[in-house]
């Protein structure tokens, strides 16, 4: 499993800042650990907006929210934030309208799609989406990115070296890809990227921005 020390090595070893068999210093890996949590929260702040919803007690039980959405734990509020383990399909779908309102009743806006520890049961429920993000702000704080190729959320704050990596398997090579350019500002000394690490890293950011490889639902535009 990919660890942020493994992708900082790799991003190094891409640079030629050092040779392969060779390890990082430890201060090539603190330098690299700190640029690697700003792109993580580049790329969080880069995949768009989240549904803001204020959580204020008493609360009988654990709060499970939905994908991409963010907690705002209000002052004086205790609450156990459980993450799902699937998500509502719909907002307030109901099942008889015939499609009448689906515009306005799935709109997450109206009706805010909660999460669930049950299973995806493709009916009224779905995996979260390789991706998606849950933030917890106010007297709690924290930031979780979901991995499909693992089914976990992963801590996207806090990032240590041999901790779990919050993105996705398959965004190794983009990872270490944007690490290097980042590692070349900062690190003494590291030699200067070639064109061919130029066009991996063009490469990567589309990839990562893209991610072709997601499912996404459709868009569908409204004009009254």
């Amino acid at each position: 499993m990919t660890t942020p020390r493994l992708a900082i090595t790799r991003a190094l070893r891409l640079l030629g800042a050092i040779a392969p068999g060779d390890g990082p210093t430890a201060d090539e890996l603190a330098v690299g650990l700190d640029e690697l949590q700003d792109l993580i929260l580049n790329l969080h702040e880069a995949r768009g907006s989240l549904l803001t919803l204020d959580i204020t007690g008493p609360l009988s039980g654990p709060v499970v929210p939905g994908e991409n959405q963010r907690l705002r734990i209000q002052s004086g509020t205790t609450v156990t934030v459980t993450l799902p383990n699937s998500v509502a399909m719909f907002g307030g779908y109901d099942p008889y309208d015939y499609g009448f309102d689906g515009a306005y009743m799935n709109d997450p806006q109206v009706f805010p799609p909660a999460g669930s520890t049950g299973p995806a049961d493709w009916v009224a429920w779905r995996p979260p989406q390789d991706g998606a993000r849950i933030e917890i702000v106010g007297t709690q704080s924290g930031l979780y990115f979901y991995r499909e190729d693992t089914n976990a959320w992963v801590s996207a704050l806090g990032l240590s070296l041999d901790g779990a990596f919050p993105l996705n398997s398959r965004f190794d090579g983009e990872v270490a890809a944007l690490l290097a350019e980042r590692a070349a500002d900062v690190l003494s000394g590291a030699p200067q990227i070639t064109p061919t690490l130029q066009d991996r890293i063009r490469k990567a950011r589309e990839a990562l921005m893209t991610r072709t490889g997601t499912h996404r639902r459709e868009t569908r535009g409204q004009y009254f």
